[in-house]
């Protein structure tokens, strides 16, 4: 016999609208999924999504938080990609690429949204650890690793929204922002690579 909802945890309920939550907006975006859409995908009432989550954003920042996670879990668990930072952060910005009118919607959102703001803060963190990690060691001493961040932040957040296709390959974007930041870094500190 099928178990009914008050015997499925909280926990699963809680994940089964995410994941139904992530398709819809995957596919109609940000605007075009209503949180009644999600529960009925999920096979619950609207008023049971606002239960889990008070705001349309909350449900969204959650999603793309799942999302997120589960590509870095895969990417980091890679033997192929782990432990190289440049090929991981590769690695996820092609897992985002196909997502980027979601990013974009969700960085129009961020004024709006702790929620939002906190998700897409801890994907951008994640993506300047692993570009700080590709270029310390070509940093010269003194070099400004707090503005090559900041850098790096702005950078990303194009890569992530913008809906120009690239015309190279984004392996061969992050090598020439890489090369760029490293320089940039040594002529500020009056040295050469």
């Amino acid at each position: 016999m099928p178990r009914n909802r008050q015997q499925i945890p909280k926990a699963e309920r809680e994940a089964a609208l995410v994941d139904h939550a992530w398709e819809l907006f995957a596919t109609r975006g940000y605007k075009g999924t209503s949180l009644a859409e999600v529960g009925r995908a999920a096979g619950v009432a609207a008023n049971a999504v606002r239960w889990y989550f008070p705001a349309k954003d909350d449900l969204f920042a959650a999603a793309i938080e799942h999302y997120v996670t589960q590509a870095r879990e895969r990417i980091e668990a890679d033997e192929d990609l782990a432990g190289d930072p440049q090929r991981e952060l590769i690695a996820l910005l092609l897992e985002m690429e196909p997502y980027r009118g979601l990013h974009r919607e969700a960085y129009e959102r961020i004024g709006d949204s702790e929620t939002l703001t906190g998700t897409y803060g801890r994907l951008q963190g994640w993506l300047e650890e692993r570009l700080l990690a590709v270029i310390t060691s070509r940093l010269p001493a003194g070099a400004d690793v707090g503005l090559i961040a900041d850098t790096a932040h702005v950078l990303f957040e194009g890569l992530l929204v913008s809906v120009r296709r690239l015309d190279r390959p984004t392996a061969e974007v992050v090598q020439l922002l890489t090369e760029a930041l490293t320089a940039a870094a040594a002529a500020r500190c009056g040295t050469a690579e």
